[in-house]
């Protein structure tokens, strides 16, 4: 009787692993016909769903836990900007709050409300309620701060700053507004995305150049150590850590392929590549499917 209690508290823990748990797709933008929409692929590029059908753009995608939606950007033929959340399953969408912020992003959690604005030459990070309420500067320097990315655990905020000489990838405790540095010049930095434990940051770093090569580079917060992840000729962008923490997707760019989506495998570093066909893929993320 013990043997078999055992047994089937051993079963529970294997199925209750984070990585049995979530299983998840990759939406992205593609252009076809002149027009950017929203698809949605497997993990292995097998098919291809397209998800918006509207007569604007739409771009911008991410999976926002606390709404449970993909939250992302629309406009229609006259150029009307709004953000919209959409259900996965029914595809059905709701108009998000104060869209006439620049940078529009939600907190994981959805209460707050991160944005940019411009001043001159500055531009900086800002933060607010859902209602505009209690706007709160995150950053307050001259010069360029944005391409932010927040924690999942709502913690804390990767931001592109040039506020050294050149953009460079820094980190903010959002709880007591410490700023540390992640990387430095000649190294430049473009995207980050975080690890689904908050404890690891993916960058794209470059040697600064006329035409850089942008490479993956991953962050451990804890000891503090940048290493760098892939070496191509090519460039990774836009890129974008999943759900379950085993790969991350990005925008690659070739001369045979052009413009595609593909994956990384963080425990052995295999590629996979999800899109094909002489069309524009980018701004990859991920969607839980349950």
């Amino acid at each position: 009787m013990k043997g078999r209690f055992l047994v089937l508290l051993l079963l529970s823990v294997l199925a209750c692993s984070p990585n049995e748990q979530i299983k998840e797709e990759i939406v992205y933008l593609k252009k076809a016909n002149g027009n950017f929409d929203l698809y949605q692929s497997d993990v292995l590029g097998q098919w291809e769903e397209r998800l918006t059908q509207d007569v604007g753009y739409d771009w911008q995608p991410h999976w926002n836990e606390g709404l449970q939606k993909l939250v992302y950007y629309s406009n229609d033929s006259a150029e009307s900007f709004t953000v919209l959340a959409m259900d996965i399953r029914s595809k059905k969408t709701d108009t998000l709050p104060l869209v006439h912020l620049a940078d529009y992003r939600l907190s994981p959690n959805a209460e707050y409300i991160y944005y940019t604005t411009s001043d001159g030459d500055s531009k900086n990070i800002w933060r607010c309620d859902l209602d505009g309420n209690n706007r709160y500067q995150l950053t307050n320097t001259n010069g360029y701060n944005g391409r932010f990315s927040l924690s999942p655990d709502g913690q804390k905020m990767a931001f592109i700053s040039d506020r050294t000489g050149s953009n460079q990838l820094f980190v903010m405790n959002l709880g007591n507004g410490e700023v540390e540095q992640v990387s430095f010049f000649p190294l430049i930095a473009k995207y980050s995305t975080w690890s689904p434990d908050s404890k690891r940051l993916a960058v794209c770093l470059a040697e600064a150049s006329d035409d850089p090569k942008w490479d993956i580079w991953l962050y451990n917060l804890p000891t503090q150590g940048l290493e760098r992840f892939t070496n191509t000729p090519y460039s990774e962008q836009e890129i974008a850590w999943s759900l379950s923490g085993e790969k991350i997707a990005f925008h690659g760019t070739t001369e045979n392929d052009g413009d595609q989506i593909y994956t990384l495998d963080i425990a052995d570093g295999k590629f996979t590549k999800i899109t094909s066909g002489d069309f524009y893929h980018g701004e990859p993320t991920w969607v839980p499917i349950r």
